[in-house]
């Protein structure tokens, strides 16, 4: 499952009078003199998961300014990992039950707010939509020195490759790498400050393991789900049958190390350049002799920097189609690439599933109908309680 979302819940299929019971945080701009100015605006909560004990930040939307607003839309940030046990050491990958989680954790809380337990049954998974999410693959290592060597070769990897990966201060490695409506993160984890495990055993145990796992986490954006048709979660209903969560690693993850075509880190023999013609034998061997890009053959013909441009372009695809090697990249950095390394590293794992020590700790494809149900007991037990004057 997944390890963070950012759901919407609209609430206009509920009861006005319902709607007005859900729990609202309102600021106003004040200039200097404590005067406000501006309209009100939402001002962001934490309240605390039942199961977990952990922080959840939520705020509620309200459709006019009037002086009797009426509540339409909770949008709240959850790490469900977290939320429902405590930490997000081993999990799973369904964006799906993440927002069923996400969906169960907020009835509760405005069951607990007061809002008539009948109008919050007419919630689902229909009424959800997504403003964010990250989906998590975990990559199992021998152990935490192997992880760390890792995540160290996939960011000297991405450098060659031309990006520039950010870096966190962080207890380990980890780096960032913004694209275009989405960010990939990664790193093992070795930061537990933000865990609440049930007892001492299993916390050393599910430690130990994370050290050992190196997490791609994909954060994408709301907009990025948006224009992909991805932004409601019955959406992703059968994303697992379909095969989305392989084909957005393949296209986002695998795509950033440019795995498409595997790279050569060893010089071509002798035969492999007799299937080229005069013109691309000349380019690959001033290239392999360390000549700069824009002064090999045929592209330093080019007489202004646009017709350059289109010419590296039309010569780099050729020569990697049929070498497996990169001109835009000096053959020094080529040759450390080790991009067979990579290709053998960042490969789909599949949905995560611990084993029988930790299942009953984890959220997990294993395990959520066991939360689900604790969830759902808990809110109907509050919801059955008289309130008290």
């Amino acid at each position: 499952m997944t390890d963070s979302v950012k759901l919407c819940v609209d609430l206009r299929s509920m009861p006005e009078d319902a709607r007005r019971e859900v729990e609202v945080h309102h600021a106003r701009t004040q200039d200097k003199r404590d005067s406000y100015i501006g309209e009100r605006y939402p001002k962001a909560i934490t309240v605390t998961s039942p199961l977990s004990g952990t922080g959840m930040e939520l705020k509620t939307f309200w459709e006019d300014a009037k002086p009797r607003f009426v509540q339409s839309h909770i949008v709240a940030a959850l790490n469900l990992p977290n939320a429902l046990t405590g930490h997000n050491c081993e999990h799973g990958t369904s964006i799906f039950a993440a927002g069923e989680a996400g969906l169960e954790l907020l009835k509760h809380r405005m069951v607990c707010d007061g809002v008539p337990g009948a109008a919050v049954d007419m919630l689902t998974t229909h009424h959800v939509s997504l403003h964010g999410a990250t989906i998590t693959y975990l990559l199992c290592c021998a152990d935490e020195k192997q992880a760390n060597a890792n995540v160290l070769k996939m960011k000297a990897a991405l450098r060659i490759l031309g990006y520039v990966p950010t870096g966190n201060d962080s207890t380990n490695e980890t780096f960032d790498v913004p694209r275009n409506g989405y960010v990939i993160t990664v790193y093992h984890k070795t930061d537990f400050s933000h865990c609440i495990f049930s007892n001492e055993d299993l916390a050393e145990t599910l430690k130990a393991r994370a050290r050992c796992i190196i997490r791609i986490e994909v954060y994408m954006q709301g907009h990025f789900l948006r224009e992909r048709g991805l932004d409601a979660l019955e959406s992703w209903r059968n994303a697992y049958a379909e095969g989305r969560y392989e084909a957005i690693f393949n296209e986002l993850v695998r795509g950033l190390f440019k795995l498409d075509v595997v790279l050569r880190h060893k010089a071509p023999r002798k035969e492999a350049l007799k299937s080229l013609t005069a013109t691309e034998r000349e380019i690959v061997l001033a290239y392999l002799a360390g000549t700069p890009l824009d002064a090999l053959p045929a592209i330093k013909e080019g007489a202004t920097a646009d017709a350059r441009s289109k010419i590296k372009s039309k010569w780099k695809k050729t020569i990697r189609d049929k070498l497996r090697i990169d001109i835009t990249i000096p053959w020094e950095q080529h040759q450390k690439l080790h991009h067979a390394d990579m290709d053998r590293l960042v490969r789909y794992p599949g949905d995560y599933h611990p084993d029988a020590v930790t299942v009953a700790e984890c959220f997990c494809q294993e395990n959520w109908s066991k939360l689900r149900k604790r969830l759902r007991k808990l809110r109907s037990d509050k919801a059955a309680r008289p309130t008290t004057a």
